[in-house]
């Protein structure tokens, strides 16, 4: 059965010229009215994403270009056994599972060159969508003991409805420009997958210890009042800088990330009416019923 399609030479009335047109634009109006009544059905819903498609909420800058889309696949038999021998820190493990079961970024195959360049919340968010794709939608925190009233409940969250921040301009190479004491101020860029590891890495290593690793591979320079730049680079230069400037830097990594925020995810509780928060982590992203 064929659909009939129409035009305008179709349609019962006189025969619109410009001189009419100009003299009854009334009718005109009723005319195209009229049309568009007439045109075949309602328009079309835009299609769902696929199950294994993941918008990136920062992005990866990749041989000058902005790409801000990827495609994921589910774990399977021989990924669980593959990522149950990793050896080392968190961030590796999550290194491994994201060259394994991320296909491409873009059009780029996924290697592990492009899995560390990944930003922080970019690689968060896929991991959010590996999980989707393995596991579903819903993941079930069993027996939460609420704040509140000392209860015992169990909650169900929709992981596609975690709260994400995008970066909806990003900056060139996600290199922002931050004031500091003194009339200084540093050029810092976003944590990637990179910095991730080297943070982790270090084991015993003491939270001072890891936030100047994290700032040595953060901080690209600082400039003093006069605009010329500190000799200094890496863990040297975020030694170096005073602890009101290396918190302001932090705090503008925190701020500035973006990504799902999978620990600040909050859930009422009905029998006492107030809402818990429920922190889910990469642990429990991956832990079936």
């Amino acid at each position: 059965m064929t659909q009939e399609t129409w035009d305008f030479d179709k349609l019962a009335g006189d025969v619109v010229t410009a001189e009419s047109a100009l003299a009854s634009p009334e009718m005109v109006n009723a005319q195209v009215t009229q049309a568009l009544n007439e045109s075949v059905g309602d328009a079309p819903e835009p299609p769902e994403p696929a199950d294994d498609y993941v918008s990136l909420p920062g992005g990866l800058y990749w041989d000058g270009e902005l790409i801000r889309d990827a495609q994921v696949r589910e774990l399977t038999g021989d990924d669980e056994e593959q990522l149950a021998r990793v050896k080392g820190s968190l961030a590796r493990w999550v290194s491994v599972l994201l060259e394994r079961n991320v296909v491409r970024v873009g059009s780029v195959p996924t290697d592990a060159t492009l899995v560390r360049r990944l930003l922080i919340g970019d690689r968060d968010a896929l991991l959010l969508g590996i999980r989707i794709a393995t596991l579903g939608k819903e993941i079930t925190a069993r027996q939460v003991q609420c704040p509140h009233c000392q209860g015992f409940f169990d909650a169900t969250v929709d992981l596609s409805t975690v709260d994400t921040v995008r970066v909806d301009e990003p900056r060139p190479r996600h290199e922002y420009e931050v004031p500091l004491r003194k009339g200084r101020k540093a050029l810092v860029r976003l944590p990637d997958g990179e910095a991730q590891e080297l943070m982790l890495k270090a084991d015993d290593a003491t939270l001072p210890e890891r936030n100047t690793i994290l700032l040595g591979h953060c901080v690209v320079r600082v400039l003093d009042a006069d605009g010329e730049g500190l000799r200094l680079s890496g863990p040297l230069l975020a030694k170096s800088l005073g602890m009101g400037d290396r918190q302001t830097i932090l705090r503008h990594i925190h701020d500035t990330q973006p990504g799902p925020r999978l620990d600040d995810i909050r859930f009422n509780h009905e029998e006492c009416g107030r809402e818990v928060l429920l922190p889910i982590t990469i642990g429990e992203l991956f832990r079936g019923e």
